[in-house]
């Protein structure tokens, strides 16, 4: 009845009878019903109970395809519900485990990155975005590169920060938001060796260039002009 019901596109009323197969210990439905009981908590954006099920999956579970799909979602449960600590026990469990595709070690160790540069964790943070950064096509691997030189700038290594920073221009990311970040964090870096002359025109013209108006990267731009406006 559960099964009918999900495909005839009826959720809410699905889930209610997965969850009473549930209940019931070792029955041969459990596999099949935690693992579309998990699915539909998930698109229901409620990831600590999906977590839950994805981790009694995990543990019933013999088949290797269910294995990792439990893995995978415990992990984008705990980083959508926002929970640091278990995002990276997680991810942990995924970066030690056997035969994981490329894909989603890949998410694993950029989920860790985030979830330690969300806990202030930034030397444990900057080993796993250095491993992502590797390219600048996908979103993760533009904000992975970014957040090298962010911290590498954080951490006073100026001109390492730097070097990442024009290496990521030079790549032509088709990511804008991330690109005009890079632009911003170039402008501190000038500012940092007082080049302020530089500052500016790399401020302004990202005022002139820049078209989002509603991502908070213009904000930081006019409140960074401000600044040195006053200090001149």
């Amino acid at each position: 009845l559960a099964e009918c019901l999900n495909s005839s596109g009826s959720k809410d009323e699905a889930l209610s009878y997965y969850r009473e197969v549930i209940k019931t210990p070792n029955n041969q439905f459990m596999e099949q019903a935690l693992i579309t009981a998990s699915a539909i908590l998930y698109d229901q954006e409620e990831y600590s109970d999906a977590f839950s099920y994805y981790e009694n999956l995990e543990k019933i579970t013999t088949t290797p395809e269910f294995k990792l799909t439990a893995m995978r979602g415990q992990l984008r449960s705990a980083y959508q519900d926002g929970d640091a600590q278990k995002s990276i026990l997680a991810s942990e469990r995924i970066r030690k485990a056997a035969k994981v595709p490329e894909e989603l070690m890949r998410e694993a160790v950029f989920i860790s990155a985030k979830a330690h540069y969300s806990l202030n964790e930034f030397d444990e943070a900057l080993k796993d975005f250095r491993i992502t950064s590797n390219e600048v096509v996908s979103a993760e691997g533009a904000e992975s590169k970014y957040r090298v030189a962010e911290i590498l700038f954080k951490n006073g290594s100026t001109d390492e920060s730097e070097r990442i920073v024009n290496q990521f221009i030079g790549q032509n990311s088709p990511h804008p938001y991330w690109t005009a970040r890079m632009f911003l964090l170039l402008a501190d870096i000038s500012i940092q060796k007082g080049d302020t002359l530089q500052a500016r025109a790399t401020l302004q013209s990202l005022q002139e260039y820049y078209t989002v108006r509603d991502d908070g990267i213009l904000d930081e731009v006019q409140s960074k002009l401000a600044s040195l406006d006053q200090g001149n």
